[in-house]
């Protein structure tokens, strides 16, 4: 038996806990360590350049979150086609699948680099940047812009290499990106001044070691799905497939770029510029958190596509409830945190501004009250997503910010003003929760009565 199939013979046959472990556990840590690559920048900014760098990439974040849900739509849908077709048999389709995922990627990142090279101000008029946080938002934007083929290919094909058996490779690799983004911010931005430029600089260069070892990787002979040059030839059907499949992500992503852009409006409009730092202090705070749920969800993904596939069901709900119980364990642990250590947390990016201080403690303390739910909502959209279904994944993307946040976004300040603003996401987790909980209560049994048959 080869080692191809070995490999997929574990995912039908070893213990759920097991490959749970061995799947979750390093896609967790790779994640986390992915949050703090992200936190990075924050920190560095915040401490260096103050309140308005941070307001600065608060209010960039719409646009940044649109590069990543572009590479989401590529890693995540690519990958769960990749898992489903290999649960069905299918190696061949699903070698073809991982091929024409890189001219996606090289032709999306010469968008956005000529969209970095022409649309920079235009897009910052937008955002509603003003003064020197027009400037230094220019700085970062620009850059990030130019370089989003690394940025892009990074996040893109780690669901990929993960779910070609690489997951422990893939949390190396995340360590491997964050140190390198850790020392030359500090080079760049701490030590000779480079400011904003600076910043974006770091993060595009980390973003090109995951990139290119990534890419090695596939072209090498460590890969189960091995490419060749020869290989990589555009299938608009595959390729649509790829684009259906991550669309539920793509959403979520858009979705939050939505809420994002609405908080920085809504912000300015009750608050002022400090209530916009503070939103990114929070932000970057819950950004490890976020990636907490997204590593579960993201290890647990295969095992649960390649199940499905192979019409083991009974496996599937053992890894669904593993996976929705972690979120809920993580998402309590967050919640205390956030709510007994707030000033700690916020410290960590500004030690020097009191009024940031006061302003971000009150604000966390309300707006991380629905992290304990957000990790199983994000883990049920992924299991849709697992299994080819996409239109309930999507509404869950969907509906938790345009049917819930954002309508209580511009309801609630009204009534509470600043207090308001803070308000809208926690209730709107919940009450998204609530939905998506009777929603997937027929999925579950469906799963157990199989799970029972078998």
């Amino acid at each position: 038996m080869s080692g191809k199939e070995n490999d997929d013979r574990e995912l039908a046959v070893e213990s759920i806990a097991n490959l749970f472990r061995k799947f979750t556990l390093p896609a967790v840590v790779g994640f986390i360590i992915g949050g703090i690559q992200i936190t990075i920048d924050g920190y560095f900014i915040g401490n260096v350049i103050g309140s308005s760098g941070l307001a600065s990439i608060t209010l960039l974040y719409p646009l940044l979150i649109v590069i990543i849900a572009t590479a989401l739509l590529l890693g995540t849908g690519s990958a769960a086609l990749v898992a489903l077709e290999l649960g069905k048999g299918n190696s061949d389709r699903a070698h073809k699948i991982a091929s024409d995922i890189f001219p996606m990627i090289l032709t999306i990142g010469g968008v956005f680099a000529f969209i970095g090279l022409f649309f920079t101000e235009p897009l910052l008029n937008l955002i509603g940047a003003k003064g020197i946080v027009f400037v230094m938002a220019g700085d970062y934007l620009r850059i990030m812009f130019l370089g989003s083929v690394f940025f892009i290919a990074g996040i893109a094909l780690d669901p990929l290499v993960r779910n070609d058996g690489r997951p422990a490779f893939v949390m190396k690799m995340a360590a491997v990106g964050a140190a390198t983004n850790i020392v030359l911010d500090y080079l760049f931005v701490m030590r000779w001044g480079m400011g904003m430029q600076g910043a974006a600089i770091a993060t595009n260069l980390a973003f090109s070691v995951s990139a290119i070892v990534f890419t090695y990787y596939f072209f090498s002979k460590y890969a189960r799905l091995r490419l060749h040059i020869s290989d990589i030839s555009p299938d608009l059907k595959i390729i649509t497939g790829i684009m259906r499949t991550g669309f539920p992500a793509f959403v979520m992503q858009i979705s939050l770029a939505a809420l994002v852009f609405s908080y920085n409006f809504m912000l300015l409009r009750y608050g002022s510029e400090i209530a916009v730092s503070s939103y990114g202090v929070i932000q970057y705070s819950f950004a490890i958190f976020y990636m907490l749920f997204e590593g579960i969800s993201a290890g647990v993904q295969p095992i649960i596509g390649f199940n499905y596939g192979a019409k083991l069901y009974g496996r599937v709900y053992s890894a669904v409830k593993m996976a929705l119980f972690s979120c809920l364990m993580v998402g309590l642990l967050g919640f205390s945190v956030f709510y007994l250590f707030p000033d700690t947390v916020i410290q960590l990016f500004n030690r020097n501004d009191p009024e940031l201080l006061e302003t971000a403690v009150r604000a966390m303390r309300i707006f991380m009250s629905g992290i304990i739910v957000e990790g199983m909502i994000i883990a049920i959209a992924v299991y849709y997503q697992s299994v080819n279904k996409v239109k309930p994944s999507l509404f869950i993307q969907f509906g938790k910010i345009f049917i819930f946040i954002l309508p209580l976004l511009f309801i609630l300040p009204q009534y509470y003003g600043l207090t308001g603003v803070w308000m809208a996401t926690p209730i709107g987790q919940y009450l998204m929760f609530a939905v998506v909980a009777m929603m997937f209560l027929k999925e579950i049994r469906f799963l157990k009565n199989a799970q029972e048959e078998q």
